[in-house]
């Protein structure tokens, strides 16, 4: 009989993102296994096409429906959960709306992550192991001390997504985007967080994206699909005073596997600390991320050809910092 995993992330996407060697290792341990993500809507998009990811469970990270209804919606998770009998179940984040989730699982061996927040019987009595927060590991590496929680072995710490759909996506984009088919030797450039605290000033973007130009490298500017990351991409280009061929916005105009494919198909990326920055590791582009208030240690995108530049006030990184990590690149 197939053995059953659950892993739970409730997160961003990023996070989820991030899951993948532990989808991976689950797979050498045990063949033949079934492995479902329990994810925020949308968040894990990412891996749709992933081979050893069976079912892509979502649900609302929050909701402005009545109480009942959503007691209704969890009581319906429960049940779903309940059925599939689970053999492991891993739970990546503290919310204690995992704690019934976990409980619905019956016998399964459940792994949940450490939280000094949660060190109470409640918590530590609802699943089988707590293994320890990231501290000074990477997260993914914490992810993978999950895994040996519960006993099971690691083999790889491998981030790499399949290059076969990529592959597919970007001969797509290339015929909807003739730029893409014109032999340009292009940069990516994803200036956009969600988090106003990750972001770096807007002229100091234009600043950069020009002096690429004038290196003769073309720019493909990308961005999520929320209309103040258009705008921002919107307002940098204004600022960069670039009306050129060589510059190609696409901010909101691609999936996140769209955008896995651009940036396997640059030269290099340059970014902020955000989902994208941890998609160029996954494709194992070379890399500049810009970080500010998050933990590099724990956060750095999981790559030897990331480059990064820490300033815990983004303002203080200067285009020049920049610039002489680009010169650095093996540009082909």
């Amino acid at each position: 009989m197939n053995k059953k995993f659950l892993i739970v992330i409730l997160r961003f996407h990023g996070d989820v993102l991030l899951t993948k060697p532990m989808i991976d290792n689950i797979k050498l341990n045990v063949p033949d296994s079934e492995i479902d993500l329990l994810v925020y809507k949308g968040t894990g998009s990412i891996l749709e096409h992933e081979r050893n990811v069976s079912e892509t469970i979502e649900i609302d990270a929050a909701s402005k429906q009545n109480i009942f209804t959503r007691i209704k919606k969890e009581i319906n998770l429960w049940k779903k959960l309940s059925l599939k009998k689970y053999d492991y179940a891993f739970f990546l984040t503290t919310q204690w709306r995992v704690v019934p989730i976990s409980w619905a699982l019956g016998k399964a061996m459940k792994a949940a992550v450490d939280d000094k927040k949660r060190r109470k019987n409640l918590w530590i009595k609802s699943f089988s192991a707590i293994f320890p927060e990231a501290l000074e590991n990477h997260v993914i590496q914490r992810n993978l001390l999950a895994l040996e929680s519960l006993g099971l072995k690691i083999f790889t710490e491998n981030l790499t997504l399949d290059p076969s759909y990529l592959d597919i996506e970007y001969k797509t984009l290339k015929e909807t985007y003739p730029f893409l088919k014109e032999g340009n030797s292009y940069c990516l450039i994803h200036p956009t967080s969600r988090r106003e605290k990750k972001l770096w000033d807007k002229e100091k973007f234009g600043q950069l994206i020009n002096l690429l130009l004038q290196k003769d490298l073309s720019v493909v500017v990308t961005s999520g699909p929320d209309s103040n990351e258009i705008d921002y991409v919107d307002e940098i280009l204004k600022k960069a005073g670039v009306v050129n061929k060589k510059v190609l916005n696409l901010a909101g105009k691609t999936s996140l596997l769209g955008l896995a494919a651009l940036i396997k198909g640059s030269q290099f990326f340059i970014g902020l600390d955000s989902v994208a920055s941890h998609i160029a590791a996954s494709v194992d582009k070379e890399s500049i991320t810009l970080f500010g208030p998050s933990n590099p240690v724990n956060w750095k995108p999981w790559s030897d050809k990331a480059r990064i530049i820490t300033q815990e006030d983004l303002r203080y990184i200067e285009v020049k910092d920049v610039m002489s990590l680009v010169d650095e690149m093996p540009v082909e």
